[in-house]
């Protein structure tokens, strides 16, 4: 790769789901993904897909589909009660009494599935800390929040 290789356009893939989407190729073909922008909740978000030069595979599709359909459920039984414990104590005024309106989708990252267990991540950013919180999962597990801005 030389110096202005930067410069050059991302490939494009086109994908039934996801619409259009960037492709990023590394040396090490494990760290490539694609990027783009999807509808998730009525909202236009970031996508973030770990997959090879074939695109994002038919469980990654079925996942983000699941995570669609059953995001309420979601957010009221495993993200918010995480964010709670993780905010709350800390943060006097987090927003989560209203969190559909202090927390926007900022994005999803979807890794690669291997022996039917994932690693994804939600991000939003939320109005009251100013800030983007990030939940890294496994599975529908929690493991950590990340705070940047």
């Amino acid at each position: 790769m030389g110096i202005f290789d930067i410069f050059k356009k991302k490939p494009k893939f086109v994908d039934e789901l996801f619409g259009e989407l960037g492709y990023t190729k590394f040396k090490d073909s494990s760290k490539n993904f694609y990027d783009g922008q999807v509808n998730f909740q009525g909202n236009l978000i970031g996508i973030n897909i770990d997959a090879d030069e074939n695109g994002p595979t038919n469980e990654q599709k079925e996942f983000f589909k699941k995570l669609n359909t059953d995001y309420n459920k979601i957010k009221e039984n495993i993200i918010l009660p995480f964010l709670k414990d993780e905010l709350e104590d800390n943060i006097e005024d987090a927003g989560l009494n209203n969190f559909d309106n202090e927390f926007e989708f900022d994005g999803i990252s979807i890794g690669r599935i291997k022996n039917e267990k994932i690693e994804w991540s939600i991000t939003y950013d939320s109005k009251p800390i100013r800030h983007y919180v990030s939940i890294d999962f496994e599975g529908m597990k929690p493991k950590y929040m990340t705070i940047d801005g």
